[in-house]
């Protein structure tokens, strides 16, 4: 028989039926909640997840990887951060909000939400070379 691929939600009583979701509709609700996070991106994990992300436009459950033991939920979580930013600071925050999102939307509870920082990326620098006249000198003097 064919392994089931859902995750049941608990069950209430009186019930009208189970309530099953796709574990790609967890990792969605946790990316869009990393991506919520000020100064957070997440990473993708390689270029075949990539090009399939690419084609299907799902790009937000991209850097979650789930793991379910014991009918708990265990998140990792693979990102890259802005410079300047305090790592353990911003790992809370990240923590507690893919928590916080999960449980209001999934009633799933979370054992575990690992923040693994994959780098940081580089404050954006400005350019100075003016685009009508690009071989101009900058010395500051005018003509």
């Amino acid at each position: 028989m064919a392994e089931d691929k859902y995750l049941a939600l608990a069950e209430h009583k009186p019930t009208l039926g189970e309530i099953k979701i796709a574990p790609e509709v967890v990792s969605i609700i946790a990316g869009i909640s990393v991506e919520e996070v000020q100064g957070v991106h997440l990473s993708s994990s390689g270029l075949s997840e990539s090009v399939t992300s690419f084609l299907t436009r799902n790009t937000k459950g991209q850097g979650v990887k789930l793991g379910l033991s014991d009918g708990k939920l265990r998140v990792d979580v693979y990102v890259y951060l802005d410079y300047g930013t305090s790592v353990p600071e911003i790992a809370k925050k990240v923590q507690s909000k893919v928590n916080q999102q999960l449980l209001l939307m999934t009633e799933l509870e979370v054992t575990e939400v690992n923040i693994h920082v994959e780098g940081i990326i580089p404050a954006k620098s400005t350019s100075t070379v003016d685009p009508d006249d690009i071989f101009a000198e900058n010395d500051g003097d005018e003509k």
